[in-house]
């Protein structure tokens, strides 16, 4: 080992106990200079340990590839585990999405139909995602939010064993497959769509790979089941399953599936927005207002799509989604580029956020990536293919991974002491909260009704009042806004417990 190594590895070290004191004690001061973020430290951690391996490149232990998945799905499922769960525990947490479908799902299995009050609506004019009755077993063993941040979770882990299943039989048995299944769980995308509460579309990340991994296997029938989950998800989710018709055309050369695949799609999602979701919200599908500069209808704006490039040309390739394209593909080391065919399929999903006016759609943290990451990571596998035979392939890998390590940084910061352990108000709002009955109406702050969401009416407040029994908010909010005709029965570390007069 060279000096230059050991002075690396010296100072990795340094580092990373650092690190363990910044997510113990939740930042402290050094020379100055104050560390309040543990993503402060891993990039600097990360970039030390990557010059240590470019200096004295080290011989790595023997593991099998379906070990390296594994551990990566079960370390991913610990750790964002426990960060979704805490983050709900100290009110990290909303009312949308969160307490939205805590609420769904509880409604469903409490026999009452989809229902929402979120406004009050039937759930299913506002997404269409059946695929939800699939929880409400439960919704009867552990009703409530943590369970759904656990499936969540547990279902995004699977989806590492997936990708490995896939790149198996592309690699055999190559240490590759296990390296790309450990790129899937450290993928910055995959860790904000799991940190942004619950999102049913986040399902179809595993579906889709589940589904091309059945269909390479020979397993029809799981393929075909994978996909009608997927479209069970969101109607939305009827792009990614017409991504996965070009797959089957453009990669497996299966023109005439992919092309019925494609077709079905696209004919359920004009069916579910124009007739399905209107008959029970009572007017028109809301939200295509993200791409209303192209039309008012989905026929409209796919056709002027086509036939008008120059009205979407400026928006697509705006400076900040040149961005967002090459973020998305720097965690997977360009390796999509290397599968054209491959990454055919991911146009669909890509067009629906590139076409948008909306900046959220092009946020690489967020949910609408879920339709984007499953072709995105297909296509990496099949790019890393054609490449196996090179020997500097597993820098590749080596390269992908720093780059995600670098993207993901943020993760860490929820694994602080200081966001995860509870204070005195989030103490005191959690006592309140206990108060309330469980079959009351309650109109409270946004960040409490994910927490009490398992009821027939919850309102984010000032709404709802009138028709709530209690009301719980911070007391600059109810100074704001008076609830007329409530008296105050507890107050607590700047929280105040209303309920209605008899």
């Amino acid at each position: 080992m060279t000096r230059a190594a050991r002075l690396l590895e010296a100072a990795a070290a340094c580092v990373a106990l650092v690190l363990v004191a910044v997510i113990a004690t939740g930042g402290f001061a050094v020379a100055g200079r104050s560390l309040a973020r543990a993503d402060e430290v891993v990039i600097p951690l990360a970039v030390l340990v990557a010059l240590r391996a470019l200096a004295a490149p080290r011989r790595l232990p023997t593991v099998t590839p379906a070990r390296i998945a594994i551990g990566g799905a079960v370390a991913y499922a610990l750790v964002m585990g426990f960060i979704v769960v805490t983050r709900h525990l100290a009110l990290q947490t909303h009312a949308l999405d969160l307490g939205y479908y805590v609420q769904v799902v509880w409604s469903i299995a409490a026999g009452r139909g989809a229902y929402v009050t979120f406004p009050p609506m039937h759930a299913w004019g506002d997404h269409l995602s059946p695929v939800l009755y699939l929880l409400v077993p439960l919704a009867w063993a552990a009703p409530g939010a943590i369970g759904l941040l656990v499936v969540q979770t547990l279902v995004l882990a699977a989806g590492a064993l997936a990708v490995y299943g896939y790149a198996a039989r592309r690699l055999g048995t190559a240490p590759a497959a296990g390296g790309l299944a450990l790129l899937f769980v450290v993928n910055p995308s995959l860790h904000g769509i799991n940190i942004r509460d619950i999102h049913p579309q986040a399902f179809a990340i595993t579906l889709i790979v589940v589904a091309a991994l059945a269909f390479d296997a020979g397993r029809p029938v799981w393929c075909a089941v994978a996909l009608a989950l997927t479209l069970a998800c969101r109607e939305d989710a009827a792009v990614a399953v017409f991504g996965f018709g070009i797959w089957l055309a453009a990669a497996r050369g299966r023109l005439r599936l992919g092309a019925a695949v494609a077709v079905v799609s696209v004919l359920l999602l004009a069916v579910d927005l124009k007739y399905v979701m209107p008959l029970f919200r009572g007017e028109p599908y809301p939200h295509l207002h993200r791409h209303a500069y192209l039309g008012s209808s989905l026929a409209e704006i796919l056709l002027n799509i086509v036939a008008r490039p120059w009205r979407w040309v400026g928006v697509a390739f705006a400076g900040g989604k040149i961005v967002y394209l090459l973020v998305m593909l720097l965690p997977l080391g360009l390796l999509p580029l290397l599968a054209p065919r491959t990454l055919a399929a991911v146009l669909p999903a890509l067009a629906m956020n590139l076409l948008s006016i909306d900046p959220v759609l092009a946020n690489f943290r967020s949910q609408y990536q879920a339709f984007v990451l499953p072709f995105l990571m297909l296509a990496a596998v099949d790019g890393y293919a054609r490449i196996r035979q090179w020997r500097r392939a597993p820098a590749v890998l080596g390269l992908a991974f720093f780059a995600s390590v670098l993207l993901t940084a943020r993760t860490t910061n929820d694994l602080m002491v200081t966001r995860w352990r509870l204070d005195a108000r989030q103490r005191a709002a959690h006592a309140l909260m206990q108060r309330i009955p469980g079959d009351a109406a309650v109109s409270a702050n946004e960040r409490l009704a994910p927490h009490l969401a398992t009821r027939s009416q919850i309102f984010i407040y000032p709404t709802g009042t009138g028709v709530s029994e209690y009301v719980l908010d911070l007391e600059p909010v109810v100074l704001a806004h008076p609830a007329t005709g409530y008296r105050e029965i507890a107050r607590a570390d700047g929280w105040i417990l209303l309920q209605r007069g008899r």
